[in-house]
C-alpha cells in the first residue's frame, strides 16, 4: 500500500513537470509553460487569518456576488502587511482563493484560521532579509503580494504542500523546522531544503 502511494506521488510530480536544478539538498520542480489551474466556481469565499505573534485576526467574506469586496481585501492586505517596516501592499485576492481551495480539499470548516507568517515584502525588507539569508529570493513573489508563508494549527503542512501542488496553482513548498509552507502564484514549481526559509 506505502508503495502505491509513492508512486501516486511520483506521478503526481511529473505531471507538473521534471526535475531540473538538483543538490544534494535542493530540488527543483518546474513546469513553466503549463497551463495552471483557476480557482473554484464559488458564489461566496470565506477565510480567517490570524497573526501568531501577536494574535491580531480576521474573519472576511472577500468575495461574494461575483466581485472581491474592496473592504474585505483591505483588511486582508492589513493583516499581512509588511510587519518590518509595518508597510502595507496588496494582495492578490487570487492567492486567498488558492488558500481557500486548499482548505476546501482539505475538507477543513471555513472557520479554521492560517496562521499568516509572511505574506506581503517590501523591496526594502526583502533586500534585508535576503543579505542575510541566501535563501531568501532577490526577486521574491512576497514583494509582489504573490506569495504567503502560512500554517494551520493541527494540520501538517506536509499533507497542504502535498494538496497544494496537485491544484498546479504556483510554487510550492514545506519547511519542516517549523511546519509551514509557501505558496505563491508564479511558475509551477517546488523545491524544498532542509532547514531553509523563504
Amino acid at each position: 500500500m506505502k508503495k502505491i502511494g509513492v508512486l501516486l506521488l511520483i506521478c503526481v510530480l511529473c505531471a507538473c513537470g521534471s526535475i531540473r536544478g538538483r543538490t544534494p539538498s535542493v530540488y527543483v520542480l518546474s513546469g513553466r509553460g503549463m497551463e495552471k489551474t483557476q480557482p473554484d466556481h464559488d458564489t461566496k469565499r470565506r477565510i480567517v487569518l490570524v497573526y501568531p505573534y501577536t494574535n491580531e485576526k480576521i474573519d472576511v467574506v472577500y468575495f461574494y456576488k461575483g466581485r472581491y469586496d474592496p473592504a474585505a481585501m483591505k483588511k486582508i492586505n492589513t493583516l499581512m502587511r509588511d510587519r518590518h517596516l509595518n508597510a502595507v501592499g496588496k494582495i492578490d485576492p487570487e492567492l486567498i482563493d488558492y488558500m481557500v481551495d486548499m482548505r476546501k480539499r482539505l475538507s477543513l470548516p471555513e472557520a479554521v484560521p492560517f496562521q499568516i507568517l509572511s505574506g506581503y515584502r517590501s523591496p526594502k525588507t526583502n533586500a534585508k532579509l535576503a543579505r542575510k539569508n541566501s535563501n531568501v529570493a532577490k526577486e521574491s513573489l512576497h514583494m509582489h503580494g504573490w506569495a504567503v508563508d502560512f500554517r494551520i494549527t493541527g494540520v501538517n503542512s506536509k499533507a497542504i504542500c502535498e494538496i497544494a501542488k496537485t491544484m498546479q496553482r504556483g510554487g510550492v513548498a514545506y519547511y519542516p523546522e517549523d511546519n509551514h509552507l509557501h505558496v505563491d502564484l508564479g511558475n509551477i514549481r517546488t523545491w524544498h531544503e532542509k532547514g531553509a526559509r523563504r
